[in-house]
């Protein structure tokens, strides 16, 4: 017997709390209420300011590249000595540590959607559905703390994390995250178009 989830991300617009079946519509899969029957594009999420996950991650590697993409980061924090003072190592720079928690974050909060998709087609478990959510969650809760603490000088988006929006719906912490990332997407190829025009 299959259990309803508790606490869908995919839900009704206009039936809050509703969960949505995946239909095809004109060849590309869609989510539609079982209350009220209307229909929304699958790459659509809860109302935030933040860009959707197709918008979002358009330009984003497969999960597999990013997660497994060696980091400019990692030998500068991991082969550092240790300090004489006995605290240990040191952490990397702000904008380093800052990168590495975006670079964790997106990735869960792709996987988290896919699995919600997934569990509505009926391949994977409630149990599955609610890792994955709770990895996305905490890793987007900790990126925002980040920025947070941080006073957001680290942060590229318009809505600073600590703007209430981002704690209305279950997923929009996550939305976060979708819209720091597309910034720091947009930043780096502006980038690197400026660094092609000078050859």
């Amino acid at each position: 017997m299959q259990q309803a989830m508790e606490r869908p991300a995919i839900v009704c617009r206009m039936c809050p709390g509703m969960k949505t079946d995946v239909i095809p519509v004109e060849g590309r899969q869609a989510l539609r209420c079982q209350r009220c029957r209307r229909t929304r594009p699958s790459c659509d999420t809860s109302p935030s300011p933040a860009p959707n996950y197709r918008t979002a991650y358009c330009a984003a590697p497969p999960e597999q590249e990013e997660d497994g993409a060696p980091q400019p980061w990692k030998p500068a924090s991991t082969q550092r000595p240790r300090q004489r003072s006995g605290q240990g190592e040191r952490r990397p720079a702000p904008t380093a540590r800052r990168l590495l928690l975006l670079r964790r974050a997106a990735p869960a909060d792709r996987r988290a959607s896919a699995t919600e998709l997934d569990h509505l087609r009926g391949r994977v478990t409630v149990t599955q559905v609610e890792h994955a959510l709770d990895c996305a969650d905490t890793a987007a809760t900790v990126l925002r703390g980040f920025d947070m603490e941080t006073g957001g000088v680290y942060a590229a988006g318009v809505l600073r994390g600590e703007y209430p929006v981002w704690d209305d719906e279950p997923d929009t912490g996550r939305a976060y995250v979708r819209q720091e990332y597309a910034e720091q997407a947009h930043a780096e190829r502006a980038l690197l178009s400026e660094t092609e025009a000078e050859f």
